[in-house]
């Protein structure tokens, strides 16, 4: 995860300690010409250029942080592996709301964790709708055919292709529906799930309505194979959370409910 995540959270200790890993790196090597020679200005010169060569290193190391930073985020993954669904799971303590085209890739995932007795009280599932043209819109776009695209057009064994996709996904998920059913928290009451009619161009988990997972979804990948962003609330202005949120309870009180 190391190589794939980068956050902001640690960043201000990170950096200070390896500035100080690098002053006294360069003061140790800087001081041999000194030592073995009494060569002050050359140590002085020498500590000068590696202290500089080291700033400009943590930099290319840090550049992306900073971005995020500018950018108003919390992390980026540079994509999005299953085995991440777990940790991001277990942060929920009250709510976990769902948006996504069937939940095929993390159901089995999220079973066994909602199987367990946990605090959370609210879980929302939007799914696509499978018998919406949305949905083959959403297979045709992950197959690499741009939204721009008059699907009419298309020659016919792309047509056929896209079409067996479409009753694959549609199967996943009449399927996923009727395993979140069979879970406790669906029969508590816990769990509502609704069907949208709209093309979207990414996932996303909402995570106790103060952190959302926002995963890009490329033209001609599949979702997991894509980036992912974290985007944390801001108590006290407006941040990128806000517009995503709205969008999420715009599409939620569009769909129908099951």
């Amino acid at each position: 995860m190391s190589s794939n995540f980068q956050s902001i959270k640690n960043l201000p200790k990170d950096v200070v300690i390896n500035l100080i890993v690098t002053l006294l790196v360069s003061a140790l090597i800087s001081a041999i010409p000194w030592l073995l020679s009494g060569k002050l200005r050359l140590s002085i010169l020498t500590f000068g250029l590696l202290f500089v060569f080291a700033i400009y290193l943590l930099y290319l190391k840090y550049k992306r942080l900073f971005k995020l930073i500018k950018s108003g985020l919390n992390g980026y993954y540079y994509t999005f592996d299953i085995s991440e669904n777990k940790k991001v799971f277990d942060e929920a303590q009250k709510s976990f709301f769902y948006l996504g085209i069937s939940s095929n890739s993390i159901i089995e995932l999220f079973r066994k964790w909602a199987d367990k007795d946990r605090s959370v009280d609210r879980y929302l599932f939007l799914l696509t709708d499978p018998e919406s043209s949305a949905l083959k819109r959403q297979v045709a776009y992950e197959k690499g055919i741009s939204l721009e695209s008059d699907m009419s057009l298309l020659n016919s064994q792309l047509s056929l292709l896209i079409e067996q996709d479409v009753a694959v996904e549609r199967e996943r998920i009449y399927s996923a529906i009727d395993l979140l059913k069979t879970l406790p928290p669906f029969k508590n009451g816990k769990i509502a799930i609704r069907l949208h009619k709209e093309f979207i161009p990414w996932w996303m988990y909402i995570i106790d309505e103060r952190k959302i997972y926002l995963g890009i979804l490329e033209r001609g990948k599949r979702g997991q194979d894509s980036p992912a962003l974290v985007i944390s609330k801001n108590p006290d202005f407006p941040s990128l959370f806000d517009p995503f949120k709205n969008n999420w309870d715009r599409i939620w009180a569009d769909a129908r409910g099951i």
